[in-house]
C-alpha cells in the first residue's frame, strides 16, 4: 500500500492531467459550434442534455445530491456553458475563450471578499497580464478586425460574464458539501427547461435550409455533448479535487491556446492581431505561473520532508 505521502504525490500529478485533458475537450466548442447552423440556445440545451446522460451513466445513478454548494455550482455551470455558447456564435473562437479565461481575476477578488484570502504578489502578476490581455482583445473589437456579420462588442461581454460564472465553479467547488460531478448532472439537466425554444429554431425544425446535412449536425452536436461537454467534465470533476482552485484555473489555459488554433485550421477564421497579442500574453504569463507555483510547491514538500 502506498503511504500517505506517495498518495499525495500521485494526487498532485494525477489532478492537473485530468485537467488538461478537461481543457483539450473543452477546445473543441468554438470550431464546432460555429460549424453547427443551429441558434447558440438550441445548441446549448441538446448538448447539455446528452452531456447529463452520459455523466449519469458515468455515475450510475440518475439521483443527485443537492446541497447549497452543488447547487451554486449547478447554476454557475448553467450560466458559464450557455453564455459561452452565445458568445462563440458572436465573435471570434479565440476572443470569446480568451476573455472567458478571465477567471483568475474573479477568483482572486472571490477569495479577498469571501474568504479574506490575500493574493501572492505572482499571483496580482498573474492578474494584472490577463487584464491587459482583456484591453488589447477590447480594443481589436473596437478596432472592428473581428468578424463581419457578427456582433463581436456583445460577444465579448458575454464571455466576460461566462468568465465570471466560470470563476464561480472553480470557486464553489471546493466548498464543503461540493460535488463537481452532481453539479455539472443537476446544471446539464436544468437545460430541459429550455427544449421548447428548439422548435423556433429554423435550423432544426428545417434542416434542408440550414446549408449543410442534418446528419452532420446531429453527429456534431453528439460528440459536442457526449465528449466536448459530457466526458470534459467527468475529467475536471476528478482533477479539481486534488488541485488548488486557482492552479486548476491557471492548468485549464490549454483551452485557450487550441481554440483558435482548431477554428483557424478548420475554419479559416482568424483573430485580429491584437487579439493574437493579447492571447499570446496571457497564455505565456499563465505558463510562467505554472512553472514557478509548482517549484514552489517542490521546495515546500522538501522542507515538510526534512523536517
Amino acid at each position: 500500500m502506498m503511504s500517505d505521502l506517495e498518495t499525495k504525490r500521485q494526487s498532485s500529478y494525477t489532478g492537473p492531467l485530468f485537467l488538461v485533458a478537461a481543457a483539450v475537450l473543452w477546445s473543441t466548442a468554438g470550431v464546432l459550434s460555429k460549424f453547427i447552423p443551429w441558434s447558440a440556445l438550441s445548441l446549448a440545451c441538446v448538448r447539455g442534455l446528452i452531456a447529463a446522460a452520459v455523466q449519469m451513466l458515468y455515475s450510475r445513478t440518475f439521483r443527485v445530491r443537492v446541497t447549497w454548494p452543488i447547487l451554486l455550482t449547478a447554476v454557475c455551470y448553467l450560466g458559464e456553458t450557455c453564455l459561452f455558447m452565445f458568445a462563440n456564435k458572436m465573435t471570434s473562437a479565440g476572443s470569446a475563450i480568451v476573455l472567458q479565461n478571465t477567471s483568475p481575476l474573479y477568483i482572486i477578488l472571490l477569495s479577498l471578499l469571501m474568504l479574506r484570502q490575500k493574493p501572492s504578489r505572482l499571483d496580482l502578476c498573474v492578474g494584472a497580464v490577463i487584464f491587459a490581455g482583456i484591453v488589447l482583445s477590447m480594443l481589436d473589437t473596437l478596432r472592428g478586425s473581428e468578424l463581419p456579420g457578427t456582433n463581436p462588442a456583445l460577444g465579448n461581454l458575454l464571455a466576460l460574464l461566462s468568465g465570471v460564472f466560470y470563476a464561480g465553479i472553480f470557486f464553489t467547488s471546493r466548498l464543503p458539501g461540493a460535488n463537481p460531478l452532481h453539479s455539472t448532472i443537476l446544471g446539464n439537466s436544468l437545460y430541459v427547461l429550455f427544449l421548447p425554444f428548439l422548435l423556433r429554431d429554423p435550423a432544426v425544425m428545417h434542416p434542408a435550409t440550414a446549408g449543410i446535412p442534418a446528419w452532420q449536425s446531429w453527429l456534431a452536436v453528439f460528440f459536442m455533448g457526449a465528449c466536448q461537454l459530457g466526458l470534459s467534465w467527468i475529467c475536471f470533476s476528478k482533477g479539481i479535487r486534488t488541485t488548488p482552485s486557482l492552479q486548476a484555473s491557471f492548468i485549464t489555459m490549454v483551452e485557450p491556446v487550441l481554440s483558435p488554433i482548431l477554428a483557424l485550421i478548420f475554419l479559416g477564421e482568424a483573430m485580429g492581431l491584437l487579439s493574437v497579442v493579447g492571447s499570446v500574453l496571457v497564455i505565456a504569463t499563465i505558463a510562467v505561473h505554472n512553472v514557478l507555483t509548482e517549484k514552489q510547491r517542490q521546495k515546500k514538500e522538501a522542507a515538510e520532508n526534512s523536517s
